[in-house]
């Protein structure tokens, strides 16, 4: 039993780093944070796919992005 709430607890923080990378990459392309959040966390296995399809998307204004 302990075994599992230590894996749980270790996957909902890689869940939550995955979320907060994504959502900071997301602000810097001036897209919504809360919503890439959201998709970063869900597809935490398939990190890199949700940052490969924020850098191919345009940035929505010219001047908030870097």
């Amino acid at each position: 039993m302990l075994a599992w709430i230590v894996f749980v607890t270790l996957v909902v923080i890689v869940m939550v780093w995955c979320g907060r990378l994504t959502a900071r990459y997301a602000a810097q392309k001036g897209r919504s944070k809360s919503a890439w959040f959201i998709w970063g966390a869900l597809l935490f296995p398939l990190f890199p796919l949700a940052s490969i399809v924020l850098a191919l998307l345009p940035a929505r204004n010219k001047a908030t992005a870097r």
